[in-house]
């Protein structure tokens, strides 16, 4: 079965590639011209999902076996453009874990410099996995 992710171009990663915010969970992505906004760089819509999916990803590490995770807010905040063909690293951990909620934190940088792009904070419910 193919992904979103997948149809996307994101791979996962070592999070330990960056330093911010944690090392829970990492993911990553060159971007085409097909991830490309009306200005030319990546859309705030893609940055959106690899930050929601980073977090997603970590949330559910840390749950249960028979327990998943849905997102319930999401905080986007763009720090920096990206350009296509700039490889994007995000990596998440978990901030705070409750009884049904989890906090999450994750950022996307520029895997040549560590430049910051987005920052994102999620909680996310903790449901029954289907």
């Amino acid at each position: 079965m193919t992904t979103f992710l997948d149809t996307l171009g994101v791979t996962d990663d070592d999070p330990a590639r960056t330093d911010r915010p944690g090392d829970d969970v990492g993911v990553r992505l060159v971007p085409t011209e097909e991830h490309a906004n009306v200005n030319g760089g990546v859309h705030g819509g893609v940055l959106a999902t690899l930050l929601d999916s980073v977090m997603g990803q970590a949330a559910r590490n840390h749950l249960p076996e028979d327990k998943s995770a849905v997102t319930v807010s999401l905080t986007v905040t763009f720090l920096n453009p990206a350009a296509v063909g700039e490889e994007l690293v995000a990596s998440a951990e978990v901030r705070k874990e409750g009884g049904s909620l989890v906090m999450m934190e994750a950022d996307v940088v520029r895997a040549e410099d560590e430049r910051p792009v987005a920052h994102g904070v999620a909680t996310f419910s903790v449901v029954d996995a289907r």
